[in-house]
């Protein structure tokens, strides 16, 4: 496994108590970085710090929720030092429904979970990045918001949404130390055997 030096860089994961999150945060760790997980469930995000163990913390944030998202950043920043790195992990799929059958609260819901919640967080920390001239942004889509899948169009539009928000958020900050990159993640295909 490789390693990268992230000694002396504070990392923020939202969603990082479970899934991909979690894993990114323990690869952070194995690489030095601190890391504070921003998980709605302050349960397994404690949890989560446990099996990380030294280097980790965690608070409870609804990432839907502008002013709650503004806060952490600025504790997270009293409390541990600028963030330089942020993951985007927190969202939600919801229910599986044709469009005309689509319930507008829960795609209202996921919307803002989302692709609300990427922009808040972003919005956040880009401000102490531009500071400190230096920061690294990893915001999480899926292939959904690549190619549409049926009966889920409201996590594939809130996932394409993340995908053009990265797209304008890097070319704002090409000029500057700031890197921004959106990954796709697919569920993998089950391998079948014919005999």
């Amino acid at each position: 496994m490789n390693n990268y030096d992230l000694n002396g860089r504070l990392a923020v994961i939202t969603g990082g108590a479970q899934g991909i999150g979690f894993a990114v945060a323990q690869r952070f760790i194995a690489s030095g970085a601190g890391v504070m997980i921003w998980d709605q469930d302050d349960a397994q995000g404690q949890a989560a710090v446990a099996r990380l163990g030294q280097g980790a913390a965690a608070m409870p944030v609804d990432v839907a929720d502008a002013n709650a998202v503004k806060d952490a950043a600025e504790k997270t920043k009293a409390d541990y030092g600028s963030i330089s790195i942020l993951i985007t992990c927190a969202g939600v799929a919801g229910s599986n429904a044709k469009l005309v059958a689509y319930d507008p609260d829960e795609w209202k819901s996921i919307i803002d979970i989302n692709l609300n919640g990427t922009f808040h967080c972003c919005r956040a920390v880009v401000p102490s990045m531009m500071e400190q001239g230096y920061g690294r942004i990893v915001t999480v889509a899926s292939v959904a918001g690549k190619e549409g899948n049926p009966n889920a169009a409201a996590y594939s539009a809130s996932k394409a949404g993340v995908i053009a928000l990265t797209k304008s958020l890097g070319k704002e900050h090409a000029d500057m130390d700031i890197a921004v990159n959106c990954v796709t993640p697919a569920r993998r295909k089950p391998e079948f055997s014919i005999k």
